[in-house]
């Protein structure tokens, strides 16, 4: 017979084996109180199609739940028509929150200071607003903060020191803040601040770059010797590769080159039958300056063709030159899609093409990328590899270009690491 301490024991391990789903329904339950409190205090000009009788990580608009659907972690209401103040005490219980978007809507007042409590917010994207007031010194609370973008308000007032070290992105520019630019924000480029009153960073301000250590010739040697050896196993395994997916006789190449001029490119066959409400969706604005009829109408070159669809360079009547990457082997629904682009085009990096807009029905789904007039990533790498090897032979007349190898090969992993952050 079990002694009364195995069976106390074993009552105890019951219970608290049961107490997480409780805790993380009360969670829930919070969570789904604080987003009710927020939608209350505004108005809306679109339905949020928020069913009171489920749980918010069932089909409520523009909310995301983490893992196991236990708490809120995403928030993204973008062009929503919503209107009036973020009440204080309403965003700032959803203590899980990671991601805020509530850019290009019609908000007023303050930030609301609370907001500083969501220390687990990696993402804030409160643009394109009417919001007024100062930029709080509360958000230095704000530690995993990675990108910060309040541009196209009415914010006022001095720029606070921060000091967010996870800080990746931030964009103050066009409100009306005055004075200096905080040190610790100074590394980010002159357009996050653009359309201020801001004085001018002073040139003692920045710290001189360390001069450039010389390398010996063994050095130089070593290095070459090394990169050979990593080029030439990287060149075998690409041409592997290739020759196992059967592409070495290029059979891609024959799908290359310009449509005859007045021919239809196949994006506005596909796309012409869609109906008039549909418009592209612009993340900039101010780049608004064709819409699909002008697609439609422009000149088209295939550029090649990926897992997702094929890439078309279309060239406007205005001369404007876009990409158009045409997904036709993705199927996913409207609300997912415009969630997935509002991500996509919040990425701005020196190393990655920005997507400027896209398009969503039905039988169409479409994203418009800035053209990049030095050739595709692909056609640059691998030439670039030829160069590398081609310079390690002729290392001793032709090491420059060996750098230039290297520093081009790594500005395009800086690009590959930094999507793969969002």
């Amino acid at each position: 017979m079990a002694s009364p301490t195995l069976h106390l024991s074993s009552l105890l391990l019951s219970l608290l084996c049961t107490l997480p789903p409780f805790i993380a329904s009360d969670s829930l339950l919070a969570d789904k109180n604080a987003l009710i409190d927020f939608a209350a205090g505004t108005s809306h000009a679109r339905a949020l199609r928020w069913d009171l009788a489920t749980s918010p990580c069932v089909n409520w608009t523009g909310v995301s739940c983490g893992h196991g659907s236990s708490r809120v972690v995403a928030l993204r209401l973008p062009g929503f028509g919503l209107r009036g103040r973020i009440l204080p005490k309403t965003l700032a219980r959803l203590s899980a929150l990671q991601v805020l978007s509530l850019r290009s809507n019609a908000f007023v007042g303050t930030l609301p200071s609370d907001l500083a409590d969501l220390s687990n917010l990696t993402a804030l994207h409160l643009q394109d607003n009417s919001l007024s007031g100062s930029l709080p010194l509360s958000f230095s609370n704000l530690t995993r903060l990675a990108f910060l973008n309040l541009a196209e308000n009415s914010l006022s007032g001095h720029i606070p020191d921060l000091r967010l070290r996870n800080l990746k992105f931030l964009n103050l520019s066009y409100n009306h803040f005055a004075g200096s630019i905080p040190p610790s924000l100074q590394q980010f480029p002159t357009s996050s601040f653009a359309g201020n009153d801001l004085s001018p960073v002073q040139p003692s301000a920045i710290p001189a770059p360390p001069p450039p250590k010389k390398l010996r010739l063994a050095a130089v040697l070593g290095i070459t010797a090394a990169g050979c050896t990593l080029g030439l196993a990287a060149l075998a395994a690409v041409m592997i590769l290739c020759c196992f997916r059967g592409n070495c006789e290029g059979p891609a190449s024959d799908t290359r080159g310009k449509t005859r001029k007045g021919q239809r490119s196949p994006e506005k066959d596909k796309a012409g039958s869609q109906e008039g409400s549909n418009r592209l969706v612009f993340f900039d604005q101010s780049t608004s300056a064709f819409d699909l009829e002008d697609l439609l109408r422009a000149s088209a070159e295939v550029l090649g063709k990926g897992t997702y669809g094929a890439a078309y360079k279309a060239v406007l009547e205005d001369g404007t030159t876009v990409v158009v990457k045409r997904l036709t082997e993705v199927a996913v629904g409207r609300r997912e899609f415009e969630q997935q682009m509002e991500v996509l085009g919040t990425i701005r990096h020196e190393n990655v093409v920005a997507l400027r807009a896209y398009y969503y029905s039905k039988d169409e789904k479409l994203m418009v990328y800035e053209y990049c007039r030095h050739g595709s990533v692909s056609s640059l790498l691998h030439g670039m590899l030829i160069i590398f090897l081609v310079c390690c032979i002729h290392c001793c007349c032709a090491t420059l270009f060996c750098y230039v190898g290297i520093a081009f090969i790594l500005d395009s992993y800086v690009g590959i690491a930094f999507i793969h952050m969002i």
